[in-house]
């Protein structure tokens, strides 16, 4: 058969978990090829794009597709058109379906055309169009619904759904006890029970080299999580928090039912962890004035860069507190306070102050403007990256994009640092009077630690202790 005068196509294919025979790869590569066939097209091995176990929620999300996208965008296009099963199959969002067959048409001059909806080129094809891909999303937002009814279902009957804690590995949809991790939780229970703190417990996991289920140190917030979790003594929870930190939402938001699987703790112990945790995080009460001290909210870890939160007599990093720090930062309050009343004085009575000026005097708005354009040029240079790396963008127009936002960085940069420049050379002598203003005001015993901390936050941004050397990093503010 001669091909001369066939037009050549891609074919785009995608098949979710939740989708039925009919819509497997096999049976949409057959139907195109045959569409294909009947009407004098041509589509290569090389074009047939398939992503497969992938929703249609998100294009960028799937790699075959945006494959087929960057290879459109070659100069010039290799295929004339996409077809499709159904413009379900091309997307399910209206907004990428949108977004993606615009840049096909005017950029590439390629069209999307599926194979089981027939559609014209006149003015109520693009009404029609619009109708099925918005009963498409329609289906899409109703499926994620019936999803979660059924797993709803599935917990109220007490079927485990999300992925094996540690402690536990799943096979056929079955929790069973993994030995290898079980002896971990098994410690933790016991040495809680035993009076040791979650702090405590994850700095000696990791002592010992235990890792969590995704491979990453123990945090106190782990620690408690595994406490709070009933799956350890046999019973499913279903509806917990969605947050990163996975806080737990109160039992009456949560579904609650006993498990098929084997226990690791006792119901007796977790009931004992459970009451012991009620009271060690009851709040204590304590005076308004004895809240805070007036060093709070400016002394900073120079290890991790975390804040150093007052203790009873001190004060401690909260990255060290929550496991994130591997360095203690404890230093008593008379010792703090007396070195920061000592680096007061010797900044008052220097010749030549030497500080890092945290700006916030009538360059503030400038350098601030001139800081979000460089955040703003950050993102745009991440994505064009990412547009290469994903072969949406070619080499070439990489560099271009790239050779551009590099001299509109220089511009930006070039700029800030005049600025900073213009800050740091304002008059030394305005400074030394407002530190010893301050100073008055800290070495006083009569000074409420209000006005204290007041008082600093004036010339002060940051204090930064580092233990090792037992010294003090000022940063400064010039107003």
């Amino acid at each position: 058969m001669s091909f001369e005068n066939f037009d050549t196509y891609a074919a785009y294919i995608r098949v979710s978990t939740d989708d039925q025979v009919e819509f497997s790869p096999a049976a949409q590569r057959s139907a195109i090829l045959d569409y294909a066939k009947k009407n004098r097209i041509i589509v290569p091995e090389e074009y047939i794009f398939v992503d497969e176990g992938i929703s249609g929620r998100k294009a960028e999300k799937r790699p075959a597709f945006m494959r087929m996208i960057a290879t459109a965008k070659q100069k010039p296009s290799p295929f004339k058109g996409i077809l499709v099963h159904k413009f379900d199959r091309f997307a399910r969002s209206r907004e990428d379906s949108v977004v993606y067959k615009s840049l096909l048409r005017k950029e590439c001059g390629v069209q999307v055309i599926s194979i089981t909806e027939h559609i014209e080129d006149d003015k109520f094809s693009v009404i029609l169009e619009a109708m099925l891909e918005a009963m498409a999303e329609y289906y899409s937002l109703n499926l994620s619904d019936e999803v979660m009814k059924g797993m709803t279902e599935k917990a109220k009957r007490g079927e485990y759904q999300s992925g094996a804690p540690l402690g536990y590995y799943m096979e056929n949809k079955q929790l069973h006890i993994d030995e290898k991790s079980a002896d971990i939780i098994r410690m933790i229970y016991r040495d809680f029970l035993g009076g040791m703190t979650e702090f405590s417990i994850a700095k000696k996991l990791n002592s010992l080299g235990y890792r969590t289920r995704r491979n990453n140190p123990f945090e106190n917030r782990t620690v408690k999580y595994i406490l709070q979790n009933p799956v350890y003594y046999g019973y499913v929870r279903w509806n917990v928090g969605k947050e990163k930190l996975r806080s737990i939402r109160p039992n009456d938001d949560c579904i609650l039912k006993k498990g098929s699987h084997e226990p690791l703790i006792s119901e007796e112990d977790w009931m004992k962890v459970q009451d012991r945790m009620v009271k060690k995080y009851r709040p204590a009460k304590r005076a308004a004035e004895s809240r805070r001290h007036w060093l709070s909210g400016i002394l900073y870890c120079s290890d991790c860069g975390s804040a150093l939160s007052a203790t009873k007599n001190g004060f401690q990093c909260i990255g060290y507190s929550k496991n994130r720090c591997s360095v203690s930062h404890y230093v008593s309050k008379p010792k703090i306070e007396a070195a920061v009343i000592e680096a007061l004085l010797e900044l008052k009575s220097s010749s030549e102050i030497n500080y890092t000026v945290c700006t916030k005097n009538d360059y503030t708005s400038e350098i601030a403007l001139l800081e979000k354009r460089l955040s703003v040029l950050a993102t745009k240079e991440r994505r064009i990256k990412e547009a290469y790396l994903n072969e949406i963008d070619s080499l070439e127009e990489y560099k271009v994009n790239k050779l551009h936002l590099s001299k509109e960085r220089e511009e930006i940069e070039a700029a800030l640092l005049q600025l900073h420049e213009e800050s740091e050379s304002d008059n030394k002598d305005e400074m030394r009077s407002r530190v010893s203003s301050v100073y008055d005001i800290i070495s006083s015993t009569e000074t409420p630690d209000v006005q204290k901390s007041e008082a600093l936050n004036l010339i002060f941004d940051k204090i930064i202790y580092d233990k090792k050397t037992e010294s003090l990093d000022f940063m400064l503010v010039y107003r």
